[in-house]
């Protein structure tokens, strides 16, 4: 995985060459970590870190403490292991992990959902706040859990933020590491926005997750992304519920350098019946995948018909470029997408599981499902396109239009 990592960030250098990505991370995020006092967990709040204690309240104590100072702080974790849940960051208070640090779940007696960082929710939005890694990226542990239905970050209600220089060790866990939502707040609904979201990665993901899943969220950066199984950047607004009320959904939505390797696709972008905003994708990486990039149609459950829910899209203006996909046997493929792989691989499929999951042959560069013309098809321009090693697959980008029977 760390080699994929150093691929991407030099192939990101040629790119810079080439295509300038004109997105500055300060149109995103403005830094305020240098404000306020510091504060370190283990010499002022007594946590361990070399036990399996739970160390979640001396965490949520230390920001408790500097949120509520005029200019709030620095929280500095230093090297060791450390068990944290259900931690609700507080606006200026910036919680720096130092690179040797090992984060795991604290333990739990129930099968509920779980995170183990909140950023702000129907009572509270969450404001100039970040977690990052501190002379290099920490780890956050999801192996061996008794209840998987973990999230490493999830944010509902925040404005300008920072996550940075971290690896989720994961092991086929429920959800994305980071999920963006939405939440009720001061009588209508409210997502994350402003924000940056870099140098980050994940391995051993299950199918349907992996390390970002956006559901809403407005005017978000994410650079230099990889994941190993599932999809790295899941641009994926499907939750029902919000597709019911008709809100949530994402708008400026810029990636730079995403990767993946064996797995679903670095990139996927599926609006279901949200009408979404631009979004824009420059630099993807993907090695024995099913696809470096899926674009999904819009489309409507038999539920949300009755509400008067249409197919959703993406603003016209939203784009791929400088896409490069390596072929592998082993890639993780969704059954509905055997329509799309050439004749002669089908023989190598392999069952998994998941009856809805295979190992299989990588399909094509990019699938594009929202090309053409009619119900839940929308404009979305892809180019710079490569295709290294599909030799059954002439097309670099695939339509509807090229399914096999």
């Amino acid at each position: 995985m760390r080699k994929l990592v150093v691929q991407i960030i030099l192939i990101a250098v040629i790119f810079n060459v080439n295509q300038v990505f004109a997105q500055k991370e300060s149109r995103f995020y403005t830094e305020t970590n240098q404000l306020g006092i510091v504060k370190n967990l283990v010499d002022d709040y007594v946590a361990k870190g070399n036990d399996k204690k739970d160390d979640s309240k001396k965490l949520q104590r230390a920001i408790n403490e500097l949120s509520a100072m005029k200019n709030g702080g620095r929280i500095i974790v230093p090297a060791g292991t450390y068990y944290f849940s259900m931690i609700n960051l507080k606006s200026n208070v910036h919680i720096e992990i130092e690179n040797d640090v090992i984060i795991h779940p604290a333990p739990r007696t129930d099968n509920k959902n779980y995170a183990v960082f909140l950023m702000g929710d129907n009572k509270t939005i969450v404001k100039n706040v970040s977690v990052r890694g501190l002379g290099g990226n920490f780890t956050v542990d999801l192996r061996n859990l008794k209840n998987k239905n973990v999230t490493v970050f999830r944010l509902n209600n925040s404005d300008n933020f920072l996550l940075a220089n971290f690896d989720v060790k994961d092991e086929m866990t429920k959800f994305s590491s980071i999920a963006f939502g939405y939440t009720d707040y001061k009588g209508g609904y409210t997502k994350s926005r402003n924000g940056v979201v870099k140098n980050a990665s994940t391995d051993n993901s299950h199918y349907g997750y992996g390390l970002v899943q956006a559901q809403a969220g407005h005017n978000i950066l994410f650079k230099n992304l990889s994941g190993e199984g599932g999809v790295t950047l899941r641009l994926e607004t499907g939750n029902n519920k919000m597709n019911k009320l008709q809100v949530g959904g994402i708008s400026d939505i810029f990636a730079k350098n995403i990767a993946c390797e064996n797995g679903n696709s670095a990139v996927m972008i599926s609006p279901h019946g949200i009408q979404n905003g631009h979004v824009e994708v420059d630099g993807v990486k993907s090695v024995n995948c099913g696809f470096a990039v899926r674009i999904g149609n819009g489309y409507v459950k038999k539920d949300q018909i009755k509400l008067g829910v249409k197919p959703g899209s993406y603003a016209s203006t939203s784009k791929v470029q400088n896409v490069t996909a390596t072929f592998g046997e082993t890639a993780q493929v969704k059954s509905k997408h055997f329509k799309y792989m050439p004749v002669d691989l089908r023989k190598k499929i392999q069952k998994t599981d998941d009856p809805k999951v295979h190992i299989a042959p990588s399909i094509a560069a990019v699938v594009n499902d929202a090309a053409g013309e009619g119900k839940g098809k929308y404009k979305i321009e892809v180019k710079n396109v490569k295709a290294i090693g599909f030799t059954s697959q002439p097309k670099v980008v695939i339509t509807g239009e090229d399914a096999i029977k």
